[in-house]
């Protein structure tokens, strides 16, 4: 593999990853300046065995609990085979972030699935638009590249779309980006056809209608991967095909219209208070109705709210209320309160440039849906934002 990093200058250079790293006992803690600094930290690591903690330490969350809590210490590390080599965790946006301990032997198996995916594509250079710290930057933008061998990486802190169109231009290229990015590739105003490339899109859902717009203007594909940090990779699909095919060697089922997952990539230790062995199957929280090659995802449990006796995706009434033109971004919740009469309420956090009367919002829904039975509540706050993954997260 030939690493190129392009500069804040957009100077491009070649970057020899043969460090030498002396090995620690217990976990190290990766911290870098930049996605150059962490590449090379990073494989001079792996090759190390070394074991590594991953997180960003924008979240302060996380920065805290690490540096109160000594993870060597905590109880139950000595059940951990001595193949595991990584401790990622989750975003935390239903709750305090879960780490998910992840096997060598986790990483490759499903590198490797991903491999076969993309066995009939002739792979020559690719570009990384995500961040390195969350477990699809490690085995999609590092693993995976490293695994193709015979492909140059391309590596920059920020790309721009425009940059992105120049970068694929000769064509066999695959590109490990976000919904985000897709979306405003889609705005572009360029309609230059991308040959023979893939764009590989995960951590949230993209919208139909942002991936028909880019695949019938740039002539390219768009592959999406459903998991978590916790499953790995569990299914995929191309395009607007509403059918998740499950990853090789990850066997799929229900319980209580859940998704359940069999896999050689599922984590078989979590961090919360202690380090806890989770059972196969991995019930996820993900509505699912089973097809006869994979699986038609509804939502997540606390994102499915029944309206009129339909199931409706709460990104779907996001997108709804962002319609309103004091709204710029939406996220709606579903939340259980046992207190109260009617258990289930809709919240609805907003941005907006001014305060909307609640009749407003619920006329709106009721436009598509009809009458809104259930309770819901409004929150406002300064700013919602994409995180680097693509997931709306609040900033107080």
């Amino acid at each position: 593999m030939i690493f190129e990093y392009i500069d804040t200058s957009n100077t491009r250079k070649t970057i020899s990853l043969d460090n030498k790293y002396n090995k620690e006992d217990g976990w190290y803690y990766l911290q870098t300046e930049s996605k150059l600094e962490f590449i090379e930290k990073f494989i001079a690591l792996y090759k190390s065995r070394q074991k590594i903690v991953l997180f960003d330490p924008k979240h302060k969350q996380l920065l805290d609990f690490y540096t109160q809590n000594n993870i060597n210490e905590f109880m139950g590390i000595e059940n951990l085979s001595l193949d595991t080599k990584l401790l990622f965790f989750t975003s935390g946006s239903s709750g305090f972030p879960v780490g998910a301990f992840k096997t060598k032997q986790n990483l490759e198996n499903e590198v490797k699935s991903l491999c076969e995916v993309l066995s009939q594509r002739s792979i020559k250079k690719v570009i990384v638009t995500v961040p390195f710290v969350h477990i699809y930057g490690i085995l999609v933008g590092l693993l995976l590249p490293l695994e193709l061998r015979d492909i140059t990486l391309v590596v920059k802190e920020d790309f721009l779309p425009y940059e992105i169109i120049e970068e694929t231009k000769d064509g066999n290229c695959l590109v490990v980006t976000t919904p985000v990015f897709i979306k405003a590739l889609a705005k572009l105003s360029e309609n230059k056809p991308i040959e023979n490339s893939l764009f590989i899109s995960s951590t949230a859902p993209l919208s139909r209608e942002d991936v028909v717009v880019f695949h019938e203007k740039y002539n390219c594909d768009v592959m999406q991967l459903f998991g978590s940090t916790e499953t790995g990779g569990i299914a995929y699909k191309f395009n607007d095909n509403i059918i998740w095919k499950p990853l090789k060697g990850v066997d799929i089922a229900t319980k209580d219209n859940k998704l359940n997952v069999v896999s050689p990539f599922v984590s078989e230790y979590l961090l919360t208070n202690c380090i806890q062995k989770i059972p196969q199957p991995y019930q996820t929280e993900d509505i699912v109705t089973i097809q006869e090659d994979g699986f038609i995802l509804l939502g997540r449990s606390n994102k499915l709210i029944k309206i009129a006796g339909k199931r409706i995706s709460a990104l779907q009434i996001e997108k709804i209320l962002e319609e309103i033109p004091e709204v710029t971004k939406a996220i709606v919740e579903l939340v259980y309160k046992k207190e109260l009469l009617r258990s289930e309420q809709i919240v609805i956090t907003l941005e907006t440039s001014q305060k909307i009367d609640k009749k407003v919002l619920k006329e709106k829904i009721s436009e598509y849906y009809g009458v809104i039975t259930i309770p819901f509540q409004v929150k406002y706050v300064d700013k919602i934002n994409y995180s680097s993954m693509g997931k709306k997260v609040v900033f107080s």
